[in-house]
Formats: structure tokens, sequence, C-alpha cells
């Protein structure tokens, strides 16, 4: 499924999410793919061990971070979520911190997460007004509907 299309129908999206830190973002807006059986909760902690061996590989550009791991790490099912954050977090990527938008990814074999779900992603994140009207977001509402423009 595409992946503007699934947020749109799964409505998974946290708006202005409170987190203290990096990890909290990641276990508290990870919740979305949780919710929808894209992943196990052992997913999630792999992305933090993963960043706190690796560093911050989730980040992928000024101000958003794409939290996902391997897929025999805990995805069960292709899965998205798009989450801001009320206040950024540190990274320590001294290029692109700080952080406020996380775009989750699961998939459930390599070919679907190179291929099909990074590509998509990339696509959104190269879109600088769309990534602003999401920032600018007030309820998760407004989000899908932002979305929701950019797919019809």
């Amino acid at each position: 499924m595409n992946f503007l299309t699934f947020i749109k129908e799964q409505k998974t999206v946290i708006c202005n999410l409170k987190v203290d830190s990096w990890e909290e973002a990641i276990l508290k807006g990870g919740k979305v793919l949780i919710d929808t059986n894209s992943v196990r909760p052992e997913y999630l902690s792999a992305i933090i061990k993963k960043c706190k061996q690796y560093g911050p590989y989730i980040v992928v550009a000024p101000g958003i971070a794409m939290p996902h791991a391997r897929p025999e790490e805990g995805a069960l099912a292709l899965g998205y979520g798009i989450v801001t954050l009320k206040d950024p977090v540190v990274f320590n990527d001294p290029d692109n911190d700080p952080i406020r938008l996380m775009i989750f990814l699961s998939a459930p074999n390599a070919k679907e997460h190179n291929e099909v779900a990074v590509c998509q992603i990339a696509d959104l994140c190269d879109d600088e007004a769309i990534v602003t009207a999401i920032l600018n977001a007030r309820s998760e509402e407004e989000i899908i509907s932002i979305i929701s423009e950019r797919i019809e």
C-alpha cells in the first residue's frame, strides 16, 4: 500500500506529542505501528538499541527522523506513521538536529523496505511545503487532511 494512503486510511498520526527525549519519542510515537499490528514492541527497542550503538542513522534530513529497524527485528507488516513533536528532540546529529517530525516505517522484508517505503518517504521529505504544513498542523485530522490533498 502507498505510504500516504496507509496514513490516511489507518490514521497513524500523532500531532504535537510531548516527550522529553529521543528514546521516549520512539517508544511513544512508535505506538502507531504497534496499534496497526505492523510491529511487535521489540521493534521499537531495536531502533533505540541501534541508535545507541551506531549513532543517529534514522535522522534523514534537517528536523526529520525516520525510525525503522530491520524486518527480522519485529516487523510484521508494511506500516507507516507520522508523528510531530511538541518540542524538538536531539539525536546528536550535528547537521540535522533538532528533530520535530518523525516518519515511522516497518516493512516485512528488505525489498519492500528499500524499494517502496524509503522512496515514498523520501518524496515527502523533499517537499518542503508539505513538511512545513505538517509541522504547522494543530491536530491529527489536519495532518490527515494535508496528506489527503496530496494523494487526491
